[in-house]
C-alpha cells in the first residue's frame, strides 16, 4: 500500500494557518492584559477617590483632591520620558488666626498655656526647628484648583503671642506657629483655611487624568481637583457632601493608527457618594 504524503503547498498553507493563528492568540492575549491594567488603574483610583470622600464624612472636615500628570525620566538606555498621573488628598486641619513674617499661627486649636503658668515649659527656639525636616501645608479656602503650598519645619515652633482676652485682660500666651521654610510663592493671610496631606497615588506608567498631554511641553496638563465637604447629616456612607467635579477620567498614552502617541480613553470613576452595589 503506498503512503501519501504531504505535498509543499499543503506544508506552506499549515505553516501559513500556524502562523496566523499564532498572531490572534498573541493579540488577544495582549488585548486581555491590557484590559485588566486598564481596570485595574481605574478601580485604584475609585478607591483613593472614595477613601478620601470618607475621610471627610468620618472626620467631619473638609478634604480636598488633587490630580495632576507628570513626565519621569526612564531608566532605560534611551532616557525616554514616561507619563504618569499622580493624586493626593488633604484634610483641613484649621485656620491661621495670624500670620507674621515667616510664622503661621492657629491659636484656637494649638493654645498651649498662659505664659504665667508656663513653669519648667521651655519655647522650642528657631534653631531648634531648623533641625527637623519640612513638610508642606496647603491653603485650603475652597477655591483652589491646583495645590497652593509652603513647606514648613515639621516641629512647629512655640511663640509668646500677645492677646486681648478682654477689654482690660491683654496677656502673652505661649502659642504653637508653623515656620516656614520655604513659602513657595503661596500668599498667606489670617483667616486661610490650611491642611496637611494625608494619601497619595501615582498611576501606572502611560496612565493620565485627563487627555491633555503635550510632550513638547513636557507632558504636565493643567490639574484638576474635586472637593469633599460635610454634609448637615452626612455619615461615612452619605450620599452628599461633593462640591462640584466627583468624577475623573483616565487615559492612556498609546500609538494610534499613524505611529504617534495618542491619549486614549480608559474609562471614568464613580462618583464616591454612589454606593458600591449599584
Amino acid at each position: 500500500m503506498t503512503k501519501r504524503a504531504f505535498t509543499l503547498l499543503e506544508l506552506l498553507v499549515v505553516i501559513a494557518l500556524m502562523g496566523f493563528l499564532g498572531t490572534v492568540a498573541v493579540g488577544g492575549y495582549r488585548a486581555m492584559r491590557r484590559g485588566m491594567e486598564d481596570r485595574g488603574a481605574v478601580d485604584d483610583a475609585n478607591q483613593f477617590i472614595r477613601a478620601a470622600y470618607q475621610r471627610a464624612q468620618i472626620d467631619r472636615a473638609p478634604v480636598a483632591v488633587y490630580f495632576w500628570n507628570e513626565t519621569l525620566q526612564a531608566e532605560d538606555s534611551d532616557k525616554t520620558a514616561i507619563a504618569v498621573g499622580k493624586a493626593i488628598a488633604v484634610r483641613r486641619s484649621g485656620r491661621f488666626s495670624m500670620v507674621d513674617g515667616n510664622y503661621l499661627y492657629d491659636e484656637f486649636s494649638d493654645l498651649i498655656v498662659d505664659s504665667g503658668d508656663a513653669g519648667g515649659d521651655e519655647p522650642v527656639t528657631s534653631a531648634q526647628t531648623a533641625s527637623g525636616s519640612g513638610v508642606f501645608v496647603y491653603k485650603l479656602n475652597g477655591a483652589e484648583t491646583s495645590p497652593q503650598r509652603s513647606v514648613v519645619y515639621e516641629v512647629p515652633a512655640v511663640k509668646k503671642l500677645s492677646l486681648r482676652l478682654a477689654r482690660n485682660d491683654a496677656r502673652t500666651m505661649l502659642c504653637y506657629a508653623y515656620e516656614m521654610k520655604d513659602r513657595n510663592g503661596v500668599s498667606w493671610r489670617a483667616g486661610d483655611a490650611y491642611g496637611f496631606e494625608f494619601a497619595s497615588i501615582q498611576l501606572p506608567h502611560g496612565y493620565i487624568f485627563g487627555s491633555q498631554w503635550n510632550k513638547s511641553a513636557g507632558g504636565v496638563t493643567q490639574p484638576e481637583s474635586m472637593l469633599f465637604s460635610v454634609g448637615a447629616n452626612s455619615g461615612s456612607g452619605a450620599q452628599n457632601g461633593t462640591t462640584g467635579r466627583s468624577t475623573v477620567t483616565l487615559y492612556s498614552l498609546r500609538p494610534d493608527s499613524s505611529g504617534s502617541i495618542s491619549a486614549q480613553k480608559v474609562g471614568t470613576t464613580t462618583s464616591p457618594t454612589q454606593d458600591v452595589s449599584e
